[in-house]
């Protein structure tokens, strides 16, 4: 079980100092602007996204992004994918980032969310409540091992039997 971070506090990425620490965290995480240029322009052109910021003693110590996907099946489904997680490198495995998965997956279940993606270290996100999507019949627009492209389902009955291509949003 994950310990309780005294002062830890999710909210949505809303501040303009906000980006500023999310950039400075991914280039510690995972190095210097990795994956950051599409995402900024998710974050500047889109309204439909999930960004939260975890956030102790006034310092953001992680961050969650969730864009909007299209499942290709008849009928087409909307869903999210995850796109990216980071802590910073003091915090790292202490809980934040799978606080921060949790947060986002629950606004995304109150938003009637059926589905989340993430092209991810197959080691970790089973801990978050992803599968490997293969086993649902889907499958990512990228060539990526099979095992890296997962999905957590929110909702069942909304995905039903489709199976098909997931598709991030274009930028």
């Amino acid at each position: 079980m994950d310990k309780q971070i005294a002062g830890l506090i999710i909210r949505p990425q809303n501040r303009a100092e906000d980006l500023e620490a999310i950039l400075a965290i991914n280039a510690q995480a995972f190095g210097k602007g990795r994956g950051t240029p599409a995402f900024q322009a998710l974050r500047s052109s889109a309204d439909d996204i999930v960004s939260l910021v975890a956030e102790r003693q006034g310092e953001v110590i992680g961050h969650v992004f969730f864009s909007p996907v299209t499942l290709e099946s008849e009928p087409p489904l909307g869903g999210m994918g995850l796109g990216e997680l980071a802590v910073a490198p003091d915090w790292q495995r202490q809980g934040v980032g799978k606080a921060l998965t949790e947060a986002g997956i629950h606004a995304l279940r109150a938003a009637h969310c059926p589905f989340v993606i993430v092209i991810g270290v197959p080691a970790y996100y089973p801990r978050l409540g992803f599968q490997v999507g293969g086993e649902y019949g889907l499958k990512c627009q990228w060539e990526v091992p099979p095992e890296s492209f997962m999905v957590r389902i929110l909702d069942p009955i909304a995905l039903g039997d489709r199976t098909g291509v997931a598709r991030y949003r274009d930028v």
